[in-house]
């Protein structure tokens, strides 16, 4: 989780033992308490300059300081965790990959006007909600005329 990540980058910066309780409060939606103790070290460290390279512990604090600051209302996890919601955006990560791989294989060419028709019937395909043999069967269904074909079975 990207929270977690700033909180670890911070805590090293500031030195001490400080990662393990931030944790704690992030993972108890209270990242406020963490966007205060952050405030605190950069009152104490200062503001990065310019020209602040990424292990310079000033730019590590105001990273996750802004990070914190920008998406807070996006980490009440209790709420998340009590809807029975995903905590990290690794599923949808894992599907992107899985059909990227299937759509984006070698020997696979797609023009713009057809390519979001094609995605379409991959995420219909791999759907667990068989949604393209409801569409046969009502296509066969609705099918006049004289060449009604019986599927092999």
């Amino acid at each position: 989780m990207h929270a977690l990540a700033y909180g670890y980058s911070a805590a090293k910066a500031v030195g001490g033992d400080v990662y393990p309780q931030w944790a704690q409060w992030i993972w108890a939606g209270e990242v406020d308490r963490v966007i205060a103790a952050l405030r605190a070290h950069q009152e104490r460290l200062g503001r990065p300059p310019d020209d602040a390279g990424e292990a310079d512990p000033r730019k590590r604090v105001d990273r996750a300081l802004v990070y914190y600051t920008n998406q807070r209302t996006r980490m009440d996890y209790p709420k998340y965790r009590r809807l029975g919601l995903p905590l990290t955006s690794s599923n949808i990560e894992s599907t992107v990959k899985q059909v990227n791989r299937r759509v984006k294989g070698t020997e696979k060419f797609w023009l713009g006007p057809t390519s979001e028709a094609i995605l379409q019937l991959r995420a219909d395909y791999l759907s667990s909600s068989e949604p393209l043999d409801r569409f046969w069967i009502r296509y066969h269904a609705r099918q006049t005329g004289s060449n009604a074909y019986k599927q092999a079975s």
